[in-house]
């Protein structure tokens, strides 16, 4: 399971069976969520500068590939 269907199954809750449906609006909110954090907050940045930084570029690159994922 991708990134995008893990958070989409988180918004889409147990209203109706997953795979039945497969909520393609829970998938288009996964994919705006997701995409809504790949400008990191400052308070996000300054928690990497705590423990050891993951760059912006290589967060920037792991969101980009959670929404590149077929």
């Amino acid at each position: 399971m991708n990134m995008v269907e893990r958070v989409a199954r988180a918004l889409h809750g147990d209203v109706d069976p997953w795979p039945r449906y497969g909520c393609e609006v829970c998938i288009n909110r996964a994919r705006a969520a997701i995409a809504a954090m790949r400008e990191p907050t400052e308070e996000m940045m300054d928690a990497c500068t705590k423990h050891g930084v993951i760059p912006i570029f290589m967060w920037q690159a792991m969101i980009d590939a959670a929404l590149e994922e077929k």
